[in-house]
């Protein structure tokens, strides 16, 4: 191959490997060969031109039409001549997909799923990243600058996920870059002629010998470095539910929401389970606490409405929506967030009437859902008062038909899986008004009949494939068993939602519930006329408890309804009486309201002390080093000598003086007395070291020298006081023993990378020697 086909075949590999890390933000990784084929285009346009000898500046420009031609395909080839030649539709069609792919970005966190418009964003990232790296590398000869490029990619994936990007995810784009380096090395080296090393002479490769090898290791050694520090140094990550609209802040533990369906599962996965609020209600009763409703669904997702809201809470918020205007008891709520949380939506007990909250926060009327566009809720305290629903079995039976106003809370996709529609027929056949179809359901997807397994391990999503998945497996977590109820009732023709928020949390004692992120919790929302939107438990009990008392129906013979579980509690959560703490109800360091706060001074002593062991460990490692050498030195004259004149050898290099390891000891010996300034009795000290070690090196038999340690141990306090307080500083940082071990595995590390140098000619030769023999 050419030196221009193998510069950019290395560049559109690089360009591929450099594409990677996107596998962290989406859910399924086949669009990756769509993105390698736009990248081959790219590459194998740019190569012909150039062969052809077509100006440079027009190369790219062609590049690019490739590009869209092949995005055109992708998403288009139904609209377009031939399937591949553009035509107004077809131009058309790319700039709508395209705004879907914005649409999904805006509204799911990573990792998100990928469609269409996704992946024309991605396929057009792989070729558009290609395109520049062939620019900058193949066309400019400016190699070192497509590692802007080449990071681009990793830089995008870094900056998104809120939980941080593994450490090997930096390994495919920094090799591709490595390469492309070493590719551009050998093509400059090769116009200088024929290489006459051994290993060019083999491979027809053109090789600088001692100098490609030390590139080499530079590279390793700098690929092994960049890899190994991120992955090693502790990080701080942040986002439980991916990045949202609301303000940052908070630390590695934040919590921040948008649309917090798509993350349920990451949130209940975390291992941190950390304290979201906390809330007293002055009726001594737990309660859901709901952050936003999905209102629409468009069949791939669950979603909320566009919703004007041009009403401030200060004036209170409206009556609840279909609920019949009587006398219900109202409950007072205080809650307190957490830094933890960070959400631009304001966690709420449905339904909220009246909030006494600072800054500029809105509601939506049909929903209660309360928003902020300039703020957040990050370490807010607010007091809210809501209606304490209890809705009676005989009343939602008893319920009319729904109003026009919810009309659009009926809205289906034009076709649902056939699953969908024939299971909902069949769960609730028999059942002849909305309540016991309703209950129905919730007793299927509860009860042993359904035979559903909450595993939050199972695939997220609630499109209508994930439907399908979910119905046929039988297993899932809250989204799922929320969502699809959800849409059999719209199906049923009852008007339903999907509200996404916490279960009522841990009980503290005083009416104050604790609620954490595992407590991250969807279900949904029917609409009942008279008694407006009432809440339905599909998740199984190992999951939610028990279900609300008002969708149990006793079995009385000639009713249609569905017997209640026999293994759930008759009573719903709200309605009980608090329970008593669990002692791990304040794990995690979490203090009940009221307490005092644990001091933070042990925290702060220990951070000192062991920042104070991490500073004196290169002392200690150097004192223990010598008292080893002393050690193994025992009672042999040579040895103690040789250990001596170790210990002076490293006090004068500590202290910044110069120590020539060629000169006799006697130069030596004159050049520390006089670099140190010794006086006379140190200078009898230190000529009694250098007769030792004297005699030890070039006498025929070695005599013990008495109070040789003393003395060397004398010497070197005098010569570590001449050093400045900077040059005492810096040998108590950082030792001459620490470089030398330093020194020391750096040579062995040059040695293994000479020994893998040469392990080519090595097997070469033995192969070579070993068929001599045979023939």
């Amino acid at each position: 191959m050419s030196t221009h086909g193998r510069l950019t075949t290395v560049a559109a590999v690089a360009s591929v490997l450099s594409v990677l890390p996107l596998f962290e933000l989406t859910v399924t990784r086949d669009w990756i060969l769509s993105a390698a084929i736009a990248v081959a285009f790219v590459a194998g346009t740019g190569y012909v031109l150039r062969k052809l000898n077509v100006p440079g500046a027009l190369v790219p420009v062609a590049q690019l039409a490739v590009l869209v031609l092949w995005l055109g395909v992708l998403v288009a080839s139904d609209v377009a001549l031939l399937g591949f030649i553009p035509t107004t539709e077809w131009a058309t069609r790319l700039i709508d997909v395209f705004n879907e792919g914005v649409d999904v970005t805006n509204t799911y966190v990573a990792p998100v799923p990928v469609p269409r418009g996704i992946t024309l964003m991605l396929v057009g990232g792989a070729g558009l990243v290609a395109l520049l790296v062939d620019a900058v590398a193949v066309w400019l000869r400016r190699v070192p600058l497509a590692g802007f490029p080449l990071a681009a990619c990793y830089a995008v994936t870094a900056s998104v996920l809120v939980t941080g990007l593994e450490w090997y995810w930096f390994i495919p784009p920094a090799a591709g870059f490595l390469a492309l380096l070493v590719s551009e090395g050998r093509t400059r080296v090769a116009g200088w002629g024929r290489s006459a090393s051994p290993s060019a002479a083999h491979s027809g490769v053109p090789e600088t010998d001692s100098l490609a090898r030390n590139g080499r290791r530079v590279g390793a050694v700098a690929l092994a470095v960049a890899v190994a520090v991120p992955g090693l140094a502790p990080v701080l990550t942040e986002g439980l539910l991916g990045p949202g609209r609301g303000a940052g802040g908070g630390g590695g533990q934040t919590i921040r929401t948008d649309n917090p369906i798509v993350d349920l599962q990451r949130n209940l996965q975390r291992r941190e389970n950390v304290e979201v609020l906390r809330y007293r209600s002055s009726a001594d009763e737990p309660s859901h606490i709901r952050i936003v409703t999905l209102d629409v669904f468009d069949g791939d997702e669950w979603k909320t409405s566009d919703r004007p809201v041009p009403d401030s809470v200060d004036s209170g918020l409206p009556w609840p929506q279909g609920l019949q205007d009587a006398e219900y008891p109202v409950v007072d709520y205080d809650i307190r967030i957490t830094q933890n949380l960070s959400s631009s939506w304001l966690p709420l007990p449905y339904p909220t009437q009246s909030i006494e909250i600072d800054g500029d926060w809105r509601y939506h009327a049909e929903t209660l859902d309360v928003v902020t566009n300039s703020g957040n809720v990050q370490a807010r305290r607010y007091t809210a008062r809501s209606l304490a629903l209890a809705p009676t079995v005989e009343a939602l039976r008893a319920a009319g038909e729904p109003s026009s106003d919810v009309e659009s809370s009926l809205e289906l996709p034009e076709e649902l899986p056939q699953m969908v529609t024939e299971l909902a027929d069949e769960v609730t056949a028999g059942a002849t008004d909305d309540f016991s179809r309703a209950a129905a359901l919730q007793d299927w997807f509860r009860g042993p009949t359904g035979g559903f397994v909450y595993d939050i391990e199972s695939q997220p999503g609630h499109s209508s494939t994930a439907l399908e998945d979910f119905l046929t497996e039988r297993r899932g977590y809250c989204e799922q068993f929320a969502a699809t109820m959800a849409i059999m009732a719209r199906y049923l023709g009852i008007p339903s939602r999907v509200a996404v928020g916490f279960t009522p949390g841990d009980y503290q004692g005083e009416a104050t519930w604790l609620v954490r992120a595992h407590d991250m919790h969807a279900w949904p929302e029917l609409y009942f006329e008279g008694l407006g939107w009432v809440r339905f438990e599909p998740t199984p009990a190992s999951r939610s408890g028990a279900a609300p008392d008002w969708t149990v129906v006793p079995n009385t013979g000639g009713s249609n309804a569905p017997a209640p579980d026999p293994s759930q509690p008759s009573a719903q959560p709200s309605m009980q009486a608090p329970q008593v703490p669990r002692e791990d109800d304040t794990a995690g360091g979490v203090t009940a309201p009221g307490d005092e706060p644990p001091s933070q001074w042990p925290l702060v002593m220990l951070g000192v002390l062991a920042l104070a062991a991490l500073v004196s460990t290169p002392s200690l490692y150097a004192r223990f080093g010598r008292e080893r050498r002393w050690r193994q030195a025992g009672h042999d004259a040579a040895l103690t000598a040789e250990a001596a004149w170790e210990d002076l050898r490293e006090t004068v290099r500590d202290a910044g003086l110069s120590w020539d390891p060629a000169a006799t000891p006697r130069a030596v010996g004159r050049s520390v007395a006089a670099s140190a300034s010794l006086g006379p009795e140190d200078r009898v000290l230190l000529d009694h070291l250098v007769g030792a070690i004297e005699r030890a090196r070039y006498a025929r038999q070695s005599q013990p020298v008495e109070s040789l340690r003393a003395d060397t141990a004398a010497v070197r306090r005098t010569i570590s006081r001449s050093a400045s307080a900077g040059r005492r500083v810096g040998a108590f940082l950082v030792p001459s023993r620490l470089r030398d071990a330093a020194a020391a595995a750096n040579q062995a590390v040059l040695d293994a990378f000479d020994w893998m140098d040469t392990a080519g000619e090595r097997a070469r030769a033995s192969a070579l020697s070993l068929a001599r023999r045979r023939s």
